[in-house]
């Protein structure tokens, strides 16, 4: 259980919570207080340059009205999330992509196996390479980011009064050499987490024999987004000053307030039927006697540039991760091989 992404959906839920409610909050109480940044003010701040020739899609993402958004969910200097939440004003729509922890992500000087995960650049390299690493894998510019902290999960669900969930099987798991130790026994069917509970319900992956979701990661990433969307639905009912007051006790951001209020206006009339989930496409493969996820370039720039409504150039490559043929398996080669 060392590699949990332990704070995964919840980063988004306590982002949205704070940018939603701050919306209908601080505007009806100050609406003449603040001149708020549009979108297109935030989103220009990371510019493209202007001096060269633009591709289509280099020209769709100068013009786009979509903020992308880094955000990051870790335990001390350990990155257990990494997610990228793409935001169109216009569309009113948001896609949130999922880069898996394991994902393979090779830097010059850092030979060691377990530095060629994406999660192991936060520690040696701090937000500022993290960005560049997603920036990489994901072909998306992003305009800014936030992180989130370990106990994050606990008090926004505390906040909420529990969260009512399925849950799809009894839970069982115990790994004493944890910190602090982790002892799960949640028991299935429909019942209300506090703040403790929905952490190991977040955390589970598998039983203490072996059992687990059928499809590994993938069932437990479906479980996740269920709750996600419970607790959204729940959370834009809460009161603004407690949760502003606890979400700024977890988060670190490049955001100033008054951006984030900003785009918190333009929140205003979201659908939780326009939020789409998904994980970067790609394929797993053991390497070293090591697991990793290794990016899928074509899939990935498909991903993208329908975001971007820009049909696909053979032409471009934007440096995405790339491994000889002789060093992968094919993709739809099946690998069930565990996470170490």
């Amino acid at each position: 259980m060392k590699h949990f992404f332990k704070i995964y959906f919840t980063t988004i839920l306590l982002f949205i919570c704070v940018c939603t409610v701050s919306a209908f909050g601080y505007v009806i109480f100050n609406r003449d207080a603040v001149k708020f940044p549009s979108l297109k003010e935030i989103i220009d701040t990371v510019k493209i340059d202007e001096d060269k020739d633009l591709t289509p899609f280099e020209r769709a993402i100068k013009n786009s009205s979509r903020i992308n958004i880094l955000l990051v969910g870790k335990e001390h200097v350990r990155t257990d999330t990494i997610m990228l939440v793409s935001y169109d004003k216009e569309e009113k729509k948001a896609n949130v992509l999922s880069i898996p922890r394991d994902t393979y992500y090779e830097r010059e000087n850092y030979d060691n196996r377990q530095q060629k995960k994406i999660n192991a650049v936060y520690q040696t390299e701090g937000i500022e390479g993290l960005i560049d690493a997603v920036e990489h894998v994901t072909m998306m510019p992003i305009h800014k980011y936030v992180t989130v902290d370990y106990d994050a999960v606990v008090s926004v669900v505390d906040l909420l009064d529990g969260i009512e969930v399925n849950v799809p099987m009894n839970m069982r798991y115990s790994d004493p050499f944890d910190s602090p130790p982790l002892q799960i026994d949640i028991k299935a069917g429909v019942q209300t987490l506090d703040g403790e509970t929905a952490l190991k319900f977040l955390r589970f992956r598998q039983n203490s024999d072996g059992t687990g979701y059928p499809e590994g990661d993938i069932g437990r990433i479906k479980t996740q987004q269920d709750f996600i969307r419970v607790a959204v639905k729940k959370a834009l009912g809460l009161k603004l000053p407690a949760v502003i007051n606890e979400a700024f006790k977890h988060i670190d951001t490049n955001f100033t307030l008054t951006e984030m209020l900003g785009l918190a206006t333009g929140l205003v009339g979201f659908s939780m039927d326009n939020l789409q989930t998904d994980i970067i496409d790609h394929y797993t493969k053991k390497m070293d006697n090591l697991d990793y996820v290794v990016p899928n370039e074509a899939g990935i720039k498909e991903y993208v540039y329908k975001l971007y409504n820009v049909e696909p150039e053979d032409t471009l490559n934007n440096g995405l991760i790339q491994i000889e043929d002789d060093t992968i398996e094919n993709k739809n080669t099946e690998d069930d091989t565990k996470d170490e």
